[in-house]
């Protein structure tokens, strides 16, 4: 989109923030858990887009005085895969920019594991996003509250899926992003080992497609 040309990735919002239906629908499933806001952390990436969701989410199903109760967190872990200097570019931009590390983009799009490893002149690589994913799950488990609402982004969030369920390079290559406004919801008890329960429910934003 001509957008990208510009504004930069982070601020750029969703079209039409306050009637997109999909983001209605995981809404309304989340009303339907019947959360309490003082059990809830909110977590979100800095990206103007994720805190339009969150908004339209959050004021869909708490009140506003439930809302007050809810610990907010943004943290910048969760922003989506950086792209660094190829950052909106067309392939064609890219290699007359970097010529060389085009050549190498080119020949390992045909192999999935690879493409996980490469990194884009100054920004990251898929590895990259999962290494942060598994940081991020750190001042998770250190939060007393047992919920956990977070509002990101597709890459990021099959990176955190990939971090906490210890998943293998092959899943995260076939694993698809999910759809706009989808809800994943993740349980885990406390056992011997853990002694903390918690939920967790990922609400993701689709990359904007260049």
């Amino acid at each position: 989109p001509m957008e990208y040309r510009i504004k930069p990735d982070h601020a750029i919002g969703l079209a039409d923030p306050g009637a997109d239906p999909t983001l209605l629908e995981a809404a309304r499933r989340i009303r339907e858990l019947a959360l309490r806001p003082e059990d809830i952390t909110v977590w979100y990436s800095p990206y103007l887009r994720t805190q339009q969701t969150r908004d339209l989410i959050l004021n869909h199903v708490f009140a506003a005085e439930e809302r007050r109760r809810l610990r907010m967190r943004e943290s910048f872990m969760l922003r989506e895969q950086e792209f660094g200097d190829w950052d909106c570019m067309t392939d064609e931009e890219m290699k007359a920019s970097d010529p060389i590390r085009f050549f190498k983009l080119q020949q390992l799009r045909g192999d999935k594991l690879c493409m996980f490893y490469f990194r884009y002149p100054n920004g990251e690589s898929r590895a990259d996003v999962v290494q942060r994913a598994a940081t991020f799950l750190g001042k998770v488990y250190r939060e007393a509250r047992p919920v956990h609402l977070i509002f990101f982004h597709g890459v990021s969030q099959r990176a955190l899926r990939m971090a906490f369920f210890n998943r293998s390079v092959d899943w995260f290559e076939q694993e698809p992003n999910p759809n706009n406004g989808a809800v994943i919801s993740i349980t885990r008890c406390g056992c011997c080992l853990l002694f903390y329960s918690y939920n967790f429910y990922l609400i993701s934003l689709p990359a904007v497609s260049l």
